[in-house]
């Protein structure tokens, strides 16, 4: 069998669209393994303390460096056992492709979505959820209605070569189903993002989603209202996690 027909997954379940334009929407997510970046700094993964300015730590981490490479047939089989997986999205339930970085196995992503149209006539509303550092095949493209991307700030933890790209940057800029999603935990971000992605050009401002950066409740509607000052100060959209406000937890809900 192709390694193309193989896909490495991490996790998946059926949910609520936490993040972004389509918060709240019913979407099945499938987490793929791998990233190219480690936000919180090279070597947070292995003692979790924070790295190279960093202020925040990846909040799947622990999921995406573990998984399992599946054939497509076993994947749709137990995303079916899991949740109802071909019948949620013939009837418009949102598939989210994410990870780590779901675009280091863009290939396989092409060949899987290809591999469902064929076999059960399927070609469901597709979002993929990127960092932004790998440009996508536009074979990839012609099958993704959401490009989620979220550039890195120097708050990652990650060198600025490591996490932007201006060429690839400005390719999701230009493309009409493209937001910028932002984490921002302090003022300074902002002023970052003003400064290195907005006056450069590289992203276009009102493709440009805030979200403060949050792993708790608490936390969450601590950064909200000073998320919401930018916003309105500089007319930008905002979003919460919905999904923290909800379960109190990141991932697997």
């Amino acid at each position: 069998m192709s390694k193309n027909q193989k896909i490495a997954v991490s996790e998946y379940f059926y949910s609520l669209q936490g993040e972004g334009r389509t918060t709240g929407i019913p979407a099945i997510f499938l987490r793929l393994t791998g990233c190219n970046l480690i936000c919180g700094g090279k070597g947070v993964e292995k003692d979790a303390v924070l790295r190279d300015g960093a202020t925040w730590v990846c909040d799947t981490i622990d999921v995406w460096m573990k998984g399992t490479t599946l054939s497509f047939a076993d994947l749709v089989e137990r995303l079916d056992e899991r949740t109802n997986f071909v019948q949620r999205l013939k009837t418009g339930v949102h598939l989210v492709i994410t990870g780590g970085e779901p675009l280091l196995q863009q290939e396989r992503i092409l060949a899987f979505l290809e591999y469902l149209e064929a076999t059960y006539q399927l070609r469901p509303i597709i979002e993929v959820e990127t960092n932004a550092t790998i440009r996508p095949l536009l074979a990839l493209d012609a099958r993704v209605q959401y490009w989620n991307t979220s550039p890195k700030l120097s708050n990652s933890g990650m060198f600025k070569p490591q996490r932007i790209d201006a060429s690839i940057l400005e390719w999701f800029s230009k493309n009409p189903n493209t937001m910028f999603k932002f984490v921002v935990t302090t003022k300074e971000d902002f002023e970052e993002i003003q400064t290195e992605l907005i006056d450069t050009g590289w992203v276009d401002p009102s493709k440009i989603v805030l979200m403060p950066g949050a792993d708790s409740i608490e936390q969450l509607l601590e950064r909200n209202q000073m998320v919401a000052e930018i916003c309105i100060e500089h007319q930008l959209r905002m979003c919460t996690r919905l999904h923290v406000e909800i379960w109190n937890r990141l991932t697997g809900v």
